[in-house]
């Protein structure tokens, strides 16, 4: 999806949860700035690398309640540990610091800086390819990130993407939270296969969810962008025209995605 699709479910978000457009541009305004001091000419070469990365099946890590125990037995039977060298794992913002402590590197990491700063910049020193996200909240976030990590962002593929019309730099392939923004960008490169797990979308936030956010204090407003996610993926997800399936051993029903255990799902690759 690209923003002319996308902009009309963007206007219609805005008008329900009456956030800032205004707020939205001037975070879009103020990542480019910094993309275009660190990276003048970059933005295609992320975008093959992109396309690259998800020829391959791919499994995306939410930081739902349930990351841990999907995390545990996805990753930490020997089974799936032959198998998962097959597939690209793209790591939503808070769920970036199991993998930090796991010592698992992902191959993209989604964030609009919510999460554990020390394991984002982790993941990206480890090559990490790694989208942030511009919205109206999170402008600080985006000049702390930038001047505080700056030789590690210089070095290594660090983009933008934005839920407004992207602008001349930025990115936008459609979806609101990082989780289901994550899940839009792996149908805009139509991977053949999308595994989830730690996506619970239920009344629980999990303990690796908005760790650098207000929003951890806002819970009623992190529930409604759950079942507006939901709503996205449910409207969307025909797009996609491969296999898709939910490892999240607990929560919602995913719009799309029927529920598989671990084992099952592997078996439906290879």
């Amino acid at each position: 999806m690209n923003w002319p699709e996308w902009k009309k479910s963007y206007y219609q978000i805005m008008y329900e949860l009456d956030f800032d457009k205004i707020a939205d541009i001037q975070s879009v305004k103020l990542l480019e700035k910094y993309l275009a001091d660190f990276f003048p000419s970059k933005k295609e070469k992320i975008l093959l690398k992109l396309k690259v990365i998800q020829k391959k099946p791919v499994i995306i890590a939410g930081a739902g309640p349930s990351l841990k125990e999907n995390f545990s037995s996805l990753f930490m039977n020997s089974y799936s540990k032959k198998i998962l060298s097959n597939f690209q794992i793209i790591a939503v913002d808070g769920a970036t610091t199991l993998f930090k402590q796991k010592s698992i590197i992902p191959s993209i990491v989604v964030t609009d800086l919510d999460g554990d700063l020390a394991a984002i910049s982790w993941a990206i020193q480890k090559g990490a390819l790694t989208l942030i996200h511009a919205h109206g909240d999170n402008q600080q976030q985006i000049s702390f990130f930038f001047q505080n990590y700056s030789d590690i962002i210089s070095q290594n593929d660090v983009w933008g993407t934005a839920q407004c019309e992207p602008g001349q730099y930025l990115l936008n392939f459609g979806g609101f939270t990082d989780g289901d923004r994550a899940i839009f960008l792996v149908f805009h490169f139509q991977s053949p296969l999308i595994g989830l797990i730690g996506f619970d979308f239920g009344t629980q936030i999990g303990e690796y969810s908005t760790l650098n956010s207000p929003l951890r204090k806002k819970r009623s407003k992190k529930l409604v962008k759950f079942k507006i996610a939901l709503d996205l993926i449910d409207r969307f997800h025909y797009q996609h025209t491969g296999l898709r399936y939910n490892l999240t051993s607990k929560g919602q029903q995913i719009p799309g995605f029927p529920k598989v255990d671990v084992i099952n799902f592997l078996k439906i690759w290879f």
